[in-house]
């Protein structure tokens, strides 16, 4: 377990690299995917072509840590949990996610599980920066192509999201007032 740990961080870090892509005021040496790293509220998307309502995406949002993404609903209940592998090499830059179980004790994060049951589909898709603190994700469902275009036509496979940074603002312990 531990030596496939060690590949996985390998393995990351030889993929990640560094890029010029980044937000309006982050250096270029910025990766994807240290700018992804945070809590992100999804402000607008698309499923398969129907654009989602503001009640749908009220109170959404997204957490990345590491090589983690977990999206939660309004009652921060757990909704998708997948780790990811980025390509920064491709433009746009291309993303992995291998779809894990929400009980992050019955599995590890890694790659190397079979993906023959849903717990572990395989959803490829492409990201971009989108200004200061914003960014774009457009994925296919399990089973289909890559989309080439940030964009989920009706009768697509394609889920398209709009995030932005999600401000958190952390009350400070009486004892440190």
């Amino acid at each position: 377990m531990y030596r496939d740990t060690i590949h996985i961080a390998i393995s990351l870090s030889i993929l990640l690299g560094t890029s010029g892509l980044g937000f309006a005021d982050s250096p270029a040496t910025d990766s994807a995917s240290s700018l992804l790293q945070g809590r992100w509220e999804i402000v607008g998307g698309v499923n398969q072509g129907r654009e989602l309502t503001p009640i749908e995406l009220a109170g959404t949002y997204v957490t990345v840590t590491t090589n983690s993404i977990v999206t939660f609903d309004a009652n921060n209940q757990q909704r998708y949990r997948a780790v990811f592998i980025l390509d920064e090499t491709k433009t746009p830059v291309e993303i992995t996610m291998t779809s894990l179980s929400s009980d992050p004790t019955t599995e590890e994060k890694t790659i190397r599980q079979k993906t023959d049951s849903p717990a572990n589909a395989i959803a490829i898709g492409i990201l971009k920066f989108d200004g200061d603190g914003k960014w774009v994700l457009c994925y296919a469902l399990p089973g289909a192509d890559r989309p080439t275009e940030f964009k989920s036509a009706v009768g697509s496979k394609t889920m398209l999201f709009m995030l932005e940074r999600k401000s958190e603002k952390l009350a400070v312990p009486a004892a440190l007032r």
